[in-house]
């Protein structure tokens, strides 16, 4: 059920990733198709990530790291066309934390020992989860930020 309320947003997402990729005038044509290659990806890998209840294990932590990676990829290439010297300056700092706090959570995952059942370390590495996800997210509004002032001018 879970699948169906997370595909519209999704939808319109992947809209506007295309939309961002297309016009970016610095990204030559074979970057434009690589990327749409990697928006394509993760839109079917989130759906895999989403369907924790029947994917688990290995798969669903390979396309956890797959999505996430991507779309720091995506961030990474696609240009704000010097929106905002703000948005200049916030967009690597969000996207150093964000593949910070993932990595601390994927550290944790991988190296304590019992962690489900050691209730503060468990805690601590789903905080780190949630907010390197959110940091994630918060890319797409700054995306949204610098479309805002495109419209405007």
């Amino acid at each position: 059920m879970i699948t169906i309320y997370v595909v519209g947003p999704m939808s319109l997402l992947f809209l506007f990733r295309v939309n961002r990729t297309l016009r970016d005038d610095k990204l030559s044509q074979y970057a434009r198709k690589m990327l749409l290659i990697v928006l394509l990806s993760v839109q079917y890998s989130t759906l895999v990530v989403v369907r924790y209840d029947t994917i688990k294990g290995f798969a669903h932590y390979f396309f956890t790291a797959m999505t996430f990676v991507s779309l720091l990829l995506y961030h990474g290439i696609v240009s704000n066309r010097g929106a905002h010297w703000m948005v200049d300056l916030i967009k690597p700092m969000v996207g150093v934390a964000s593949v910070l706090l993932m990595c601390g959570f994927g550290a944790m995952i991988s190296f304590v020992t019992d962690i489900r059942n050691r209730h503060t370390y468990w805690t601590m590495c789903c905080y780190m989860e949630i907010l390197a996800l959110l940091l994630l997210g918060s890319l797409d509004i700054l995306d949204i930020y610098v479309l805002g002032l495109s419209i405007q001018s």
